[in-house]
């Protein structure tokens, strides 16, 4: 990352837009706190004691939260190195006090008198997770969390349990500026009352209730809840009263700082900044997933408030349904999702009819590229810290495949690698293991004759006395497997047989089939090669196809359509 920011000094690669990190000077939040001791060596990743906290730090994380974690989340039989979940997220709070027989959960440990049987209960919600850890960490937070010293002190001014506590959403700190962010204190964010005088949005907790309490998005205390190792103070997170900065003259702007914004503030990489947020490996993935969501939840909110302004009773669809239903009082209260809003059905349709619009007028595609981000590239690595893999770090991965890609395009496109290029269209995918890879098709105005693939795809082993560096690259990168009789658990194994169709057929020269499919040139000779565990000489049947000149450049494939046609056998061709 050789560019900075000149307004927050965030690190940037030179392809990245100007406004990704503060909005071009707009967005101006204060520093986290560094965390104290014993969290700040936790995070770390230098002792023994760090290395296991760190691998299991979402169970530290869990025995902790204030809040109910809600969403549907998958979790495969195999190993899977991202947080993915299905559906709507949601938080959700109880009492600050049990019934009696009942356990405390969440939010009610924290008033459990005798700080053992707390201890106690916390290991149990993670069997995994070691007492002294769980231990440090829970004096930690009892003496450092205000939102923690805020409730316990609250308590004590509730007489009975009509009372209730109400956290406000918005509500600015009197006596401070309203750009502060400070941490939360009894006199500045909550009061005990009776009655119902509170808006929709404040967190309203009661001494005992059987009710569960969903906690809005965009309160100020949404990500503390939720997230105590990561906000360990308590601090405040997004919401709606922080406005953005004129940079000019450093003064408020009658605009609010979106989600989107703030959170991209939050995450980036700064000069002689140290960003705790992203030293919390998988937590921070969960961390990331949930503020997504938060994200597009406010991009719906403002979608679902502006209907009149994008005239969607105009809709084609809607006046469909009325005059075909013929009765307007079940059709409902529609919400119409419009093209520019990403991942909408109006968005995926108008990038289908673009592909048919290429299709119709240029005919079926000349290349087919996968493009898989390689997680040994110096970019990744120079960027993580400490202790860390490129599937901690999902945010390197993302922005440098993101800047790989524009220069392949940029490649492909300006110096007519293969010839002059109509048009192009690409299609980013993440994998289950965390590495992003692009499909990309192309359209060239001079068509590839049969006789023209072996010079454009190879499938061999390139000679090591010839190109040392394309050899080194590829017999690391493209050898697929072991797996059949060598290794029978293999991923790719399926009623003992390979579902990639390896070990592949030698053949002297490639061979366009009926069915669209080539076989590609594979001919016979050997090389000695050692992969994973167990060393065993690889021949060119078990070797995935590449194109030379961007294995080279880029340590990606390539391969050829035939009759428009990819080999969907080998879609995953990727560089490992």
């Amino acid at each position: 990352m050789s560019k900075i920011c000149p307004y927050c000094k965030a690190l940037k690669f030179n392809g990245e837009t100007m406004g990704m990190c503060c909005a071009s000077g707009k967005v101006k939040l204060p520093l986290l706190a560094a965390p104290p001791e014993p969290l700040k060596t936790f995070l770390t990743g230098t002792t023994s004691e760090s290395k296991r906290f760190l691998s299991k730090i979402r169970q530290y994380n869990s025995c902790f939260q204030m809040t109910s974690f809600g969403a549907q989340i998958e979790n495969p039989d195999q190993f899977m190195s991202t947080f993915k979940v299905k559906g709507q997220i949601y938080h959700k709070a109880g009492s600050l006090l049990p019934f009696s027989g009942e356990n405390h959960k969440f939010l009610q440990l924290y008033f459990i008198s005798d700080r053992n049987s707390e201890l106690n209960i916390c290991c149990e919600i993670s069997p995994n997770v070691e007492r002294t850890i769980v231990s440090q960490l829970q004096h930690l937070f009892h003496e450092n969390n205000n939102l923690v010293r805020l409730f316990k002190t609250a308590i004590d001014l509730m007489p009975n349990d009509t009372h209730k506590i109400v956290i406000s959403a918005d509500k600015t700190p009197p006596g401070q500026h309203v750009r502060r962010y400070n941490a939360p204190t009894i006199d500045e964010v909550a009061i005990v009352m009776v009655g119902d005088q509170f808006l929709p949005r404040d967190i309203i907790l009661h001494k005992r209730n059987a009710q569960l309490l969903r906690i809005a998005e965009t309160h100020r205390c949404y990500d503390a809840l939720q997230f105590p190792i990561i906000f360990w103070d308590g601090a405040d997170g997004y919401h709606f009263n922080i406005k953005l900065m004129n940079p000019a003259t450093n003064k408020e702007m009658n605009k609010k700082c979106s989600a989107m914004h703030y959170y991209s503030y939050r995450l980036m990489i700064r000069q002689d900044e140290e960003n705790y947020i992203l030293k919390c490996r998988e937590l921070f993935h969960q961390f990331v997933v949930d503020m997504y969501a938060k994200i597009e939840s406010e991009r719906l909110l403002y979608i679902r408030l502006i209907q009149t302004k994008l005239r969607s009773e105009q809709y084609i669809h809607l006046r469909d349904a009325v005059i075909n239903d013929g009765n307007t009082t079940n059709v409902g209260r529609l919400t119409i999702l419009p093209s520019s809003y990403a991942g909408s059905p109006r968005h995926m349709h108008e990038y289908a009819q673009d592909a048919i619009a290429y299709v119709r007028l240029y005919g079926r595609p000349d290349l087919f590229i996968t493009f898989t981000c390689n997680q040994s590239w110096d970019e990744i690595l120079q960027l993580l810290l400490q202790g860390q893999s490129a599937v901690h770090r999902h945010d390197i991965t993302a922005r440098v495949l993101r800047q790989k890609l524009k220069s392949l395009i940029n490649y492909l496109v300006k110096h007519e690698v293969f010839g002059s290029v109509r048009c192009w269209m690409y299609s980013v995918e993440w994998q289950k293991r965390g590495l992003p890879h692009a499909h990309i098709l192309i359209w060239l105005h001079k068509k590839f004759t049969s006789n023209e693939i072996d010079d454009v795809i190879s499938a061999e082993i390139p000679d090591k006395n010839v190109d040392k560096g394309l050899h080194d690259i590829i017999v690391k990168n493209m050898i697929h497997g072991p797996c059949g009789a060598l290794k029978e658990n293999s991923p790719c194994m399926a009623k003992g047989r390979c579902t990639k169709q390896y070990p592949r057929l030698l053949v002297p020269k490639t061979i366009t089939g009926n069915d669209g499919y080539p076989q590609y040139r594979r001919r016979s000779f050997r090389v000695s090669t050692t992969r994973a565990t167990t060393k065993n000489r690889r021949t060119n049947n078990t070797f995935k196809k590449y194109q030379p000149t961007k294995a080279l450049q880029w340590h990606a494939t390539c391969r050829k359509t035939n009759n428009g046609k990819p080999n969907r056998g080998h879609n995953l061709d990727r560089v490992l």
